[in-house]
């Protein structure tokens, strides 16, 4: 999985990095940065990114929790903490939360670059996987298909933009908004976005998808 493919946050608490803000700009899609607590729900909300960077002093234990509750329903995003705390509180209660890679500052940009890597390949390893949709209806990341009872589905782009996001998010409603941001880039329409998911509903099945009136979609598994 290529870095220049994925989505990362970046959340702060005392001042932006200019550098690694620069750095990651070069290496990756988009690059979100939040530097409060709102902002972060809000961007991670909106954008679902695959990497959360986290650059913080860990004087309290509010991006902690934050953290602990992405992982309540997304096992998928990779994290990386950055700190100069050598004496992190909760440096126990974070590495429970499958942090990829915990860095204190100052570091080389070599190192987190290969962290970054690393990332990837959790992401990678995480997802790329048969996924179970139904008794006998699978999703499979590598070839972007649909298995039915042995049937093989090609998804076209957008029906695979339209998969993946809600298999990376399992447990919650995707809003309208986000899902046109992300199969568009916020050039879609809810016309489009209603006969995009009629044709997957097609090639799935019909209830996969449930309707959130006036708010989005869930994934609805049934296994």
């Amino acid at each position: 999985m290529k870095l220049s493919n994925l989505l990362i946050l970046y959340i702060y608490d005392a001042e932006e990095n200019i550098k690694l803000l620069e750095f990651l700009n070069k290496e990756f899609k988009k690059v979100f940065i939040a530097k409060n607590l709102k902002e972060a729900q809000s961007n991670y909300k909106k954008y679902s990114p695959c990497i959360i960077i986290v650059d913080n002093s860990f004087t309290n234990r509010k991006i902690v929790d934050y953290l602990q509750e992405i992982r309540k329903i997304d096992m998928k995003t990779a994290f990386v903490v950055l700190t100069q705390n050598e004496n992190n509180p909760y440096i126990l209660e974070l590495l429970e939360l499958y942090i990829t890679k915990y860095i204190v500052k100052p570091y080389r940009e070599e190192f987190l670059y290969s962290s970054l890597l690393k990332c990837s390949d959790v992401i990678e390893s995480r997802i790329y996987s048969n996924v179970k949709l139904k008794d006998n209806i699978f999703f499979n990341f590598q070839t972007q298909s649909l298995i039915n009872n042995g049937k093989i589905t090609i998804l076209n782009k957008k029906e695979s933009l339209l998969i993946n996001l809600f298999i990376q998010n399992p447990n919650r409603v995707i809003t309208y908004e986000e899902l046109e941001y992300h199969i568009w880039d916020e050039e879609g329409t809810q016309a489009a976005l209603k006969s995009l998911i009629r044709d997957f509903r097609k090639k799935s099945y019909k209830s996969i998808l449930k309707n959130y009136s006036k708010i989005g979609y869930k994934l609805n598994l049934e296994n």
